[in-house]
């Protein structure tokens, strides 16, 4: 073949390799790295079960959907890496973590004051992280821009507490005026108890009690000998598993009448539930979400999400799984809209995301879309009681699926 009819020819594939490049995703693989980092061991390992498990199934569900489709129909791929139970320890995994994988984005670290000390991780490796965690200092300007927190605000966590106290007041003539609030000495514990005393002020209860407690207490005797002397009529306890579990079985054991409005974490996790059997029945408590809310019953998927997630692990669908469940499937959307796996196209693609349908509807009340501070914009806590050992969500009203059991 003459020479000049090579160049043509060559110059003609270059031309259609060109085209075909500006055809395709610009950036195709097998595969999307996504990190989740939780706490996998110690009192708090049960926390980081539950959104693995619920971020495995979210992933399954993605990747059997075609994948990331923007991304050639990449599947994304769990890194699972343990908190531990120390912010100490939060900060070692995340560094650890974000330095030897390629991540596109993460999940963690569920509880706040892990991932409030891992933060600045996220920020220096300009990865965006969301969490479950509810701290408001976590939404400033101190987080870079990177952490989008799926989860309501532990101020409004008070907020939807004492407007229930308000509803039952109304609803059985109560005549609650008498409070008593106590809260584990943590950013979470501060954060929910200082919504808790503000409104409970507004709404005329007087505040009789109000003490912090530490993490790692063994014995909740003394906390209940305190609640008894003051002559509260409700209880505000702000707690994780151990603790909570310590408190209510104290309180039964001392044949106590006060009534209990749990402040989320150990007062839903299924864990409790295990921990007193029939005597967690009518227990409420506020949750940041709920599996029978009516954006998920609505919603004959999410319904289905919640059956396979109690097949799967034998529990029902906990707080954590369906925020992990969610969170994933915001993420996924975020890497589908940025059209790339780079950590900081897809931070900006979550600062413009806006979903109402999917697994990001999970999240009451079924959208999600993030403020400039990185908190959701729509999300609101709500009110759970322990029926026939199962959380129902029985407030606010607009929201409820089953009726409040008389306390």
């Amino acid at each position: 073949m003459h020479k000049g009819h090579l160049s043509v020819l060559a110059l003609a594939g270059a031309a259609a390799l060109a085209v075909a490049a500006n055809n395709v995703p610009s950036y195709a693989a097998d595969k999307v790295d996504i990190a989740i980092i939780v706490p996998l061991s110690g009192p708090n390992a049960s926390v980081g079960e539950q959104s693995v498990n619920a971020a495995k199934l979210a992933v399954a569900d993605i990747n059997g959907a075609g994948g990331i489709k923007a991304l050639g129909g990449a599947h994304l791929n769990l890194v699972i890496a343990d908190a531990t139970n120390n912010p100490q320890g939060a900060i070692n995994t995340t560094e650890r973590v974000l330095s030897q994988h390629k991540v596109a984005g993460a999940l963690g670290l569920d509880l706040s004051p892990l991932t409030t000390a891992a933060l600045p991780a996220f920020v220096k490796h300009h990865v965006p992280v969301i969490t479950s965690a509810i701290s408001d200092k976590l939404v400033t300007s101190m987080n870079g821009g990177y952490l989008f927190q799926i989860a309501p605000k532990g101020s409004a966590f008070g907020n939807q507490q004492v407007e229930f106290l308000k509803f039952l007041n109304v609803k059985y003539s109560m005549g609650i005026t008498k409070a008593a609030i106590l809260y584990v000495n943590n950013p979470y514990g501060i954060a929910t108890k200082n919504g808790v005393e503000q409104l409970a002020q507004k709404a005329g209860l007087t505040i009789v009690l109000n003490s912090a407690y530490p993490a790692d207490i063994t014995d909740a005797s003394p906390l209940v000998s305190k609640i008894e002397q003051s002559g509260a009529q409700v209880l505000f306890p702000v707690s994780y598993i151990s603790d909570s579990s310590l408190i209510l079985t104290a309180l039964r054991s001392a044949n106590s009448h006060v009534l209990v409005i749990g402040g989320g974490a150990g007062f839903i996790w299924p864990p409790i539930g295990q921990s007193l059997g029939d005597k967690v029945n009518g227990l409420t408590s506020v949750a940041s979400w709920n599996l029978d809310s009516k954006n998920v019953k609505a919603d004959p998927k999410l319904v289905d999400v919640s059956k396979r997630y109690a097949k799967a692990y034998g529990t029902f669908m906990p707080e954590q799984a369906g925020e992990a469940y969610a969170g994933v499937s915001v993420l996924a959307a975020a890497i589908e809209a940025a059209k790339s796996a780079d950590a900081a196209k897809v931070r900006d693609a979550l600062t413009a995301i806006d979903l109402k349908n999917g697994g990001g509807a999970m999240m009451q009340p079924g959208r999600v879309a993030f403020d400039e501070s990185g908190a959701n914009k729509y999300v609101q806590p709500v009110m759970i009681q322990w029926q026939q050992g199962v959380p129902h969500t029985v407030f606010p009203e607009d929201v409820a699926t089953s009726q409040v059991m008389k306390p």
